[in-house]
């Protein structure tokens, strides 16, 4: 029989997931915003310090990091930000369109309170604008679309297209690079707010496709012998 825990053991052990969870979101963050770039170490000492964290959450928030794809390591030398070429992306990117198509082509049609959590949504996106908030426009932005592919009976895919979001995502935000590019987004999304409103799921397939390809600079959307072209607009 397993031996219960005292209060003090479990108050231990909730502080020491805290701890975890905030260096998981923090370097995260730090990968995401370019303050730590691709192929560079992390040195845990001085990581530790600068998170005000110990040792051994630091290193289970490396283990997530690293099992998510974001880190590599290297037995003997540590934790790196993982390095992805443009063949990379591809596959990723390739990935996601495929399993993406399928949450759109399965989603339930969303509820009036499940349309005004988009809409609002998309205000508060707006406000990150003027305000030029990245990172919070960047953190209501993959809201927004795991709110629609929320909607899908399909839960192993959505996990799937949650996983492959973590692994391409410092590399994704090229879109929001320039104010135009980021009131794009927001009119990118009141159109597919549209298409869910007026239940059209071909609208919807189309207009995902057609905002998933704006342009990104530097991002392939190709396999090699593979050329996508998003479905057209209906």
């Amino acid at each position: 029989m397993a031996l219960e825990q005292s209060p003090e053991s479990k108050n231990r052990s909730r502080k020491a997931q805290g701890a975890m969870g905030r260096a998981l979101s923090q370097i995260k963050d730090m990968i995401v915003n370019g303050e730590l770039n691709p192929g560079e170490q992390i040195r845990q000492e001085e990581m530790a310090l600068k998170l005000a964290v110990s040792r051994v959450p630091l290193r289970e928030a490396l283990n997530v990091l690293a099992d998510q794809g974001l880190l590599y390591h290297r037995p003997h030398q540590g934790y790196f930000v993982t390095k992805r070429d443009p063949g990379q992306y591809a596959q990723i990117r390739r990935m996601l369109h495929l399993l993406e198509n399928e949450l759109m082509a399965t989603i339930a049609w969303p509820g009036p309170e499940d349309l005004q959590r988009l809409n609002d949504l998309n205000a508060q996106m707006q406000r990150c604008v003027d305000a030029a908030d990245t990172q919070q426009l960047i953190e209501l932005n993959q809201q927004f679309h795991f709110a629609i592919f929320g909607l899908s009976p399909n839960r192993l895919i959505m996990d799937e297209v949650a996983r492959l979001w973590a692994l391409i995502e410092p590399g994704m935000w090229d879109k929001f690079d320039t104010h135009q590019q980021r009131i794009q987004t927001l009119l990118e999304h009141e159109r597919l707010i549209q298409t869910l409103a007026e239940q059209d799921r071909a609208a919807c397939v189309a207009q995902m496709e057609q905002h998933r390809y704006s342009p990104e600079d530097g991002m392939p959307i190709e396999l090699p012998g593979v050329v996508i072209e998003p479905t057209p607009l209906v």
